[in-house]
């Protein structure tokens, strides 16, 4: 571009000393070169001189001529909203993120724990330590008890626990938020709360949660992070190896029992009990496993046909009336039950697998081994004699104790 502007410029040289000439001299014919053919190309020059003006103040050509940085203003492969985008993030003149075309891409193709990992180092200087069966167990407990909120164009997480321990973990291994203790009336500590509120941590998360959420609605809340974040002004890009706001992945994860999601959900919303009923004159002893969500009805009836049965998630009730025996039914909130029993043993069995390798990180994990140890007590000995159920009793008053640790605390989330 620089050799044609220089290129024009000695063209013009040339029609403006013709013209000169044409005024001073007694010429009464007008030669075509200086005539109207003169005039359009005075006429397209000056358009074209104006154009360079304004092309040079806007930085494009100063950026493409000393070669600053030129890709910021290219979108890579259909993926990066990072048109006219400055390193303080996006100008006015940006479009949404939604009216940009969906491409392939190398960078996004795959999960996005890697890229993750890359911005992590690159704003940490130290590379990430864990590995990605914690993150995929991360995103599960965070799925089934995390908070993705926005109010005025800020983004918050909010993660609450009864048990700090867990939390202090997550803080720890992602180096961002804090962990904060809440207390009631006699100024004891009620429950704690993980809280990342700056856009630093936020955009890190977004990097993490992108293309990796398994719950539909959970996608929709990190799509208003997609929007705070490309309207944060004064947020800073450069401090991260993107530079830029990675287009939002409308669809969610595949399900698997091939990463911690499972474990990371069942650490937030799921449960381990033992029940005692009389069955016959003889005390029979029942191995529940049980998952709790609100609206989800349909990703619980997938978690149970991946671990081997066609049981169906249920409204979950609060209460029986004992007059009218009608049910009082939670607002959207479903159970899966798994009832293992000397006929359903495979499901204890899938249960125990996957648990195994991809092992709860709360005090769950408690609650499960002694689970665990009763079904060898249990499975294929029924009834059991009176030194058995002493046992199991005994091992059902310590594991709730650990159920008890796990109650839910805070306020429940606006999903």
């Amino acid at each position: 571009m620089v050799y044609a502007i220089m290129s024009i410029g000695i063209l013009g040289f040339i029609v403006w000393s013709q013209w000169l000439a044409f005024l001073l001299g007694d010429y009464e014919v007008i030669n075509s070169t200086v005539g109207w053919n003169g005039y359009l190309f005075l006429f397209l020059f000056t358009i074209t001189s104006i154009c360079f003006i304004c092309n040079t103040k806007s930085g494009n050509l100063l950026d493409t001529f000393c070669s600053l940085n030129a890709n910021r203003n290219a979108q890579s492969a259909g993926n990066l909203c990072s048109l006219n985008q400055d390193k303080k993030g996006y100008s006015e003149t940006a479009k949404p993120v939604s009216d940009i075309p969906k491409e392939s891409s190398e960078t996004l193709r795959g999960n996005t724990y890697d890229l993750f990992k890359k911005n992590f180092a690159y704003y940490f200087k130290k590379k990430f330590n864990k590995d990605n069966d914690w993150l995929s167990w991360f995103i599960g407990f965070l799925e089934g008890d995390g908070a993705i909120l926005e109010h005025k164009g800020r983004s918050y997480f909010v993660l609450t626990q009864k048990d700090d321990t867990v939390l202090h973990e997550i803080y720890k291994t992602l180096n961002i938020g804090k962990v904060k203790p809440f207390y009631d009336f006699n100024k004891k500590i009620k429950y704690y709360r993980y809280i990342v509120s700056e856009n630093k941590g936020i955009f890190l998360l977004y990097l993490l949660l992108n293309g990796n959420l398994v719950l539909e609605k959970r996608v929709n809340q990190l799509r208003k992070w997609n929007i705070a974040l490309f309207n944060a002004n004064r947020f800073d890009f450069s401090l991260f190896y993107s530079n830029v706001l990675p287009q939002l992945k409308e669809s969610s994860k595949k399900l698997t029992l091939n990463d911690g999601w499972i474990s990371g959900i069942t650490d937030a919303e799921g449960c381990f009990s033992v029940k005692i009923d009389n069955n016959k004159e003889s005390l029979y002893v029942r191995l529940l496993f049980i998952l709790d969500q609100k609206n989800e009805e349909i990703i619980l009836n997938k978690i149970a046909l991946l671990l081997g049965t066609i049981t169906k998630a249920k409204l979950k009730t609060i209460n029986k009336s004992l007059k009218t025996k009608n049910f009082i039914y939670s607002n959207n909130m479903f159970r899966l039950t798994f009832s293992c029993n000397d006929k359903r043993k495979h499901i204890k069995d899938n249960i125990c697998n996957y648990f195994n390798k991809y092992p709860l990180k709360t005090s769950k994990k408690k609650s499960f081994e002694i689970w665990n140890e009763i079904s060898h007590i249990v499975l294929g000995k029924q009834p059991l004699s009176a030194e058995y159920l002493s046992k199991v009793r005994k091992l059902r008053h310590n594991m709730n104790f650990f159920t008890i640790e796990n109650q839910v605390k805070g306020y429940a989330n606006k999903s």
